[in-house]
């Protein structure tokens, strides 16, 4: 979709933009919001990150950045929720 159209639709969307991606073990830790820095975060982290927003129903229209961080995926994820 261009131009936005995405954004004013009323289809559930999110994008979610990981930092460089690196082959490295997995840590279980981002930091995870709609403005972070980008460094490197391994692929398994993506890949966890992903299946945790995809199981949260109330994450939604919006993008997130993705990078290496301290927080548990989990609860990076939960602290995106819009209430």
């Amino acid at each position: 979709m261009r131009g936005g159209t995405a954004v004013r639709s009323d289809l559930d969307w999110l994008v979610l933009r990981p930092s460089l991606l690196v082959d490295d073990s997995a840590v279980g830790t981002v930091s995870l919001g709609p403005a972070e820095f980008h460094g490197r975060i391994a692929r398994a982290d993506v890949a966890e990150t992903l299946a945790e927003l995809l199981h949260e129903p109330r994450i939604g229209r919006q993008i997130l950045e993705l990078d290496n961080g301290s927080t548990p995926i989990r609860d990076a994820v939960s602290s995106n929720v819009r209430r």
